[in-house]
């Protein structure tokens, strides 16, 4: 759903151009881990929906959108399953992927395959992280001229409530780390969103109209401004049931 993500496989011989594509997809998967970890740290559980009981059923079928690693869809257009096929669907930090004016609709298919009284939860985060050095905000503001809506995050709660499909939202917000490996927790959130920033590394570059070598020496201070313990991304998490 979203992205397909290969699973690792290991290679020898010379690099061909699909060992180079797997490598990257590889290190995409990495970083899903990578958000999946940061994120059950910062919340302190997996999970906003109270689904612990459905999670302990066999039955249960549960869709994780943009983080599997074996079916391939688009939630942009219609996903590869029936309707009411999933007990939980959950979804997390796509907000570069969809654009903002396809939310409603992106939540309309998520409840296409959500089965009655199932539970949809959805995680964004705001990626104007608050108390930004220099570095950051000027590399933050570019993204906006590629589309990124910071604030989408900040409508999740609307968007259930306006859906005349679902009941019973609730909301949760973010808006400090306190968690007790706060400073690990940093650490890797820098790394994440570094990552993030160096694959759009050509087009940014354009945008602050710096050189490469001008922009990796950006993307290395914004790096280092991000592990100030100030400085957060606010969390979002909604989630809601579909009517009967």
């Amino acid at each position: 759903m979203g992205n397909k993500i290969s699973k690792k496989n290991q290679f020898n011989g010379e690099n061909s151009a699909s060992d180079n594509l797997s490598n990257e997809m590889n290190e995409e998967a990495d970083r899903l881990h990578l958000q999946h970890y940061l994120q059950k740290n910062i919340w302190q559980n997996n999970f906003f929906a109270p689904v612990g009981h459905l999670l302990e059923q066999e039955d249960t079928k549960v869709l994780d959108v943009g983080n599997t690693e074996i079916i391939k869809g688009n939630v942009l257009e219609r996903l590869p399953f029936d309707d009411n096929t999933f007990d939980y669907v959950f979804q997390r930090t796509l907000y570069v992927g969809i654009p903002e004016n396809k939310w409603p609709s992106v939540i309309n298919e998520l409840i296409r395959v959500l089965k009655p009284d199932g539970y949809l939860e959805l995680l964004e985060s705001d990626f104007k992280p608050n108390n930004m050095g220099p570095a950051t905000t000027k590399i933050t503001d570019a993204r906006t001229w590629l589309g990124h809506k910071y604030t989408v995050c900040y409508k999740l709660q609307d968007y259930l409530e306006e859906n005349k499909q679902l009941y019973d939202v609730h909301c949760e917000i973010k808006k400090e780390l306190n968690a007790e490996n706060a400073e690990e927790l940093r650490k890797l959130s820098s790394e994440n969103f570094t990552t993030v920033v160096k694959t759009l590394k050509p087009k940014l570059a354009s945008i602050i109209k710096v050189s490469n070598d001008e922009y990796d020496d950006l993307a290395k201070k914004m790096r280092e401004e991000l592990n100030n313990p100030k400085t957060f991304n606010t969390q979002v998490r909604v989630y809601a049931r579909k009517k009967l």
